[in-house]
Order: structure tokens, then C-alpha cells, then sequence
């Protein structure tokens, strides 16, 4: 699985340069962020948690206002669960490495060459990497321990659907608040709760090579 999604992102980003071409220069960036984390968990009512990102991204180009922009990053996000349950989560921390195949719309046509507010929107896979856990026994005693993936544990994969609104410099500064739903149950547990996360960030990148 992991295979195919890394060929399939490749693909992607190779019919997307080669098209390109023709259209405009293209960016390389960096960026990171701050996130708050507020996860849906059947179980119980759950805190939110802070979390963060940073990773690196592409700008290419494909007409007029709409440019491909895909990323790729390391992202830290949590669960903290108000009440214990026994046999369920109470507390998750982990570490993903996450691919992005966005797109970005800008409000200003770039001939003009002017700073913009522009929507960013698209998928995302993320790919859990390691983590800490806290559960409860069957008497209700909570249990610390690595995170453990499994088909029947806790989910190595989580699909998310991003909307963003930001706004970008001639300079190459940008700025970005984006909202990410999770889309994916990540326990794996037969009879087990329900959790995905509902992520609200704030990030700051950088384009190389954009001069005004």
C-alpha cells in the first residue's frame, strides 16, 4: 500500500511538471506551522492538544489563477480523552509523515505581479511513523507504551481533506490558516470507539527565487 501510493504521488508530480512547462517557472518552498488538534472520539469527550508541522512544497503552474502545489511533511498531533474508559484510548502522541497533493487558486491573475489572498484545497495521506499511548486495562488502570499500528490496533493510515485560506507575497512570503477533516476511523479494533481528527493550523512558508 505504501508502494502504491508513493508511485501514484510520483506519477502525479512528474504529468504535473512536464505539463508545466510551458506555463511558468516553477517554486520550491519551505514551510511550518502551529496546530491546535480537536479529535471526534465515540467513546468519550475529548481535550484538544497542540501539535505542529514543517515540511517543504512545489508551486507549478497550470492556468491563469490555478497552481499545483503539492507537499510533503513531518506532522505531530494528539488525542487527550476527558474521562478513562476501560479497553479504550485515553491519550495518543504521534509523528506523521504526510503526502499533499493540493491546488491553490489566487484572486489576483500573476501577469499582474501583486500580492494575493488565494484558496488552498486538496487531500492528504498521512503515514503514522511512531508515537506513545496511554490505554486503560480492563480494570480501568491506565497503561502507558509505543504507539502500536495494526490492521486490528491503532491505524497506520489516515486520509484528511484540507481547505485553506492564505495570502502570498511578490517576495515569496506566505501565510496560511487551513482546516484539515479527518476522514479516516483510526482504531482498528473490533467493537472498539470511533476517532478522527478535525485539525485547525496556522503556517508560514517561504518561495525561493520570487522577487518582486
Amino acid at each position: 500500500m505504501k508502494s502504491f501510493f508513493l508511485l501514484l504521488t510520483c506519477c502525479t508530480l512528474f504529468t504535473s511538471v512536464t505539463k508545466s512547462q510551458g506555463l511558468g517557472k516553477i517554486y520550491y518552498g519551505v514551510r511550518g506551522g502551529y496546530s491546535y488538534v480537536l479529535s471526534a472520539y465515540t467513546v468519550t469527550k475529548t481535550e484538544g492538544t497542540h501539535g505542529g508541522n514543517a515540511g517543504v512544497m512545489m508551486k507549478i503552474p497550470f492556468d491563469n489563477r490555478l497552481f499545483f502545489t503539492p507537499q510533503v511533511d513531518f506532522n505531530y498531533r494528539g488525542m487527550k480523552a476527558k474521562s478513562l474508559v476501560p479497553n479504550e484510548f485515553s491519550k495518543v502522541n504521534e509523528l506523521q509523515f504526510r503526502v499533499m497533493p493540493l491546488v491553490q487558486i489566487e484572486f489576483k491573475h500573476p501577469d499582474r505581479n501583486e500580492n494575493t489572498l488565494f484558496i488552498s484545497t486538496g487531500p492528504s495521506l498521512g503515514f503514522g511513523l511512531l508515537g506513545k499511548q496511554t490505554k486503560q486495562d480492563q480494570n480501568g488502570s491506565p497503561v502507558d507504551r509505543d504507539l502500536h499500528y495494526g490492521f486490528t490496533r491503532y491505524g497506520q493510515f489516515d486520509a484528511e481533506w484540507h481547505l485553506g485560506l492564505g495570502y502570498e507575497t511578490t517576495n515569496g512570503l506566505r501565510l496560511l490558516l487551513n482546516y484539515a477533516h479527518g476522514l479516516s476511523n483510526m482504531i482498528n479494533t473490533n467493537d472498539a470507539g470511533n476517532l478522527r481528527y478535525r485539525t485547525i493550523s496556522a503556517g508560514i512558508g517561504y518561495w525561493f527565487g520570487k522577487k518582486k
